[in-house]
């Protein structure tokens, strides 16, 4: 079962990303929805936004942290 949407809170406000074309599908709704270009809201809707959401079928799930720095993940893409 893969992740369709990801998830990040930062304080007041909560950023979702898409992991699947599913998920490409709902980010992009919720953009159009929200009239810009990101899938941000505030974190007081987030209980209700995922609520909707799984309702509709996707999966989502709080994004992880990264296990590399930026300056490990930057010396990776040099080497490419």
């Amino acid at each position: 079962m893969n992740i369709d949407l990801t998830y990040k809170t930062t304080g007041f406000f909560t950023v979702f990303f898409p992991e699947t074309k599913e998920g490409e599908t709902a980010y992009n709704e919720m953009c159009n929805t929200l009239g810009n270009n990101s899938a941000k809201i505030l974190t007081r809707d987030l209980k209700t936004t995922l609520y909707q959401l799984k309702k509709a079928g996707y999966i989502v799930a709080k994004a992880k942290k990264p296990t590399q720095t930026i300056d490990e993940i930057l010396n990776e893409l040099n080497d490419l």
